[in-house]
């Protein structure tokens, strides 16, 4: 099967759609994790509060940078679909389809 490309769209869009979701899903526990955290953080003062504060916004950046890269892979897979389906209707219209 050497110089063959199979390609399914649906299965294509799919994978889009699913890395959105995780994502979706990924972001909600996050939110529940920050929020219990913020809760027992609440009464820290000083150098504690001080440390917590750095480390969750290094943690909110990284976060922020996974969920920017999840959305990058899930626009890469909608426009391969939408290209590779481009492709398909043009290399059928060569052969009057």
């Amino acid at each position: 099967m050497s110089g063959q490309i199979l390609v399914n769209f649906a299965t294509i869009s799919q994978a889009a759609q699913d890395v959105r979701s995780t994502a979706g899903k990924i972001r909600t526990q996050l939110d529940e994790l920050e929020s219990g955290v913020k809760r027992i953080s609440a009464s820290w003062e000083g150098s504690a509060q001080e440390s917590y504060r750095a480390k969750q916004a290094e943690w909110d950046q990284r976060a922020a940078s996974m969920q920017q890269t999840l959305e990058a892979i899930a626009k890469a897979l909608d426009s391969a679909a939408q290209n590779y389906q481009a492709t398909e209707s043009k290399n059928a219209q060569i052969w009057g389809g």
